[in-house]
């Protein structure tokens, strides 16, 4: 990809880039007719995308690396127009918005989740067959120094670091919200068949609320984005496991695909893997 260029060559040495390997994958599991789920994984100055992907090199600047998994649902109500109508408007929308996605990520990021689901409800306008579809939405975007998610419904964004997972989202369920006020506990959420129930999906109404999510990233962090499809049936404690033992992206995503189909595939799964190398100046890339 061509870095960004900010005036002169003295800015441009200066201004750190970050090396990431990416790759991502999809399946429709072993119970579904259709695959409704979609990822992206597209460099927002140049616009590149690969998907499916191989293990691809990324050097990264501003304003950054977007990816993304979105759920689309809805059955017949077509739940894949859905997550392909916001993952197109998503990326478009933060390719259009320049500079603005390096100065206000989190804002940018808000920004065309908002207009993704305006745009798929203008989709059910003009196709009332489509009505009722939505999709879930979890975006990030990778800079130099920062992963800035904004989510909505409950796909997932986890961040493995010294070889431990940390969940960087919450689910937007109703037994999320029953067990962030007391009423669950963890225990009761993870089984609670409430916790299939979204507070809020994309498309679905008139205004939805993007939870937004900034961390600092360091070299040597892991990356993983996924539908429900792959933690529903295999543990936290296995996708560590996955991740911590196959270094290269492309391997750890069809390891964790192969994982959910091993667990009985029972919903499309989907994942997006980035491993975190060096900050590196441009002249060390010469």
């Amino acid at each position: 990809m061509a870095p960004v260029s900010f005036g002169s060559s003295t800015q441009v040495e200066e201004r750190p880039l970050r090396l990431l390997t990416v790759c991502g994958g999809t399946d429709i599991g072993s119970q579904r007719r259709q695959n409704q789920d979609t990822f992206v994984i597209a460099d927002l100055e140049s616009g590149s995308i690969s998907r499916p992907c191989v293990r691809t090199d990324v050097t990264v600047s501003r304003p950054g690396l977007l990816l993304l998994v979105c759920d689309g649902m809805g059955g017949a109500a077509a739940g894949d127009v859905a997550a392909n109508v916001a993952a197109a408007t998503i990326q478009h929308d933060l390719e259009r918005a320049g500079s603005a996605v390096a100065r206000a990520p989190g804002a940018s990021l808000n920004h065309a989740i908002l207009g993704a689901n305006q745009a798929i409800l203008k989709e059910a306008e003009v196709h009332p067959e489509e009505r009722g579809m939505g999709t879930t939405c979890t975006a990030a975007i990778v800079s130099p120094d920062r992963l800035t998610i904004a989510q909505v419904g409950d796909s997932r964004a986890y961040l493995l670091r010294d070889g431990k997972l940390r969940a960087l989202t919450r689910d937007q369920t109703l037994a999320s919200e029953l067990g962030g006020t007391g009423a669950l506990t963890a225990e009761e959420t993870a089984r609670s068949p409430f916790r299939h129930i979204l507070a809020q999906a994309v498309g679905i109404q008139a205004n939805v609320q993007p939870v937004a999510t900034e961390e600092e990233i360091r070299e040597g962090d892991r990356l993983l984005l996924c539908s429900d499809g792959l933690y529903e049936p295999v543990p936290d404690k296995k996708i560590a496991e996955i991740l911590n033992d196959t270094p290269d992206p492309y391997l750890a995503a069809q390891a964790l695909i192969a994982a959910a189909l091993d667990g009985g595939g029972p919903d499309n799964v989907t994942v997006v893997v980035a491993n975190c190398g060096p900050l590196r100046s441009r002249a060390t890339l010469h």
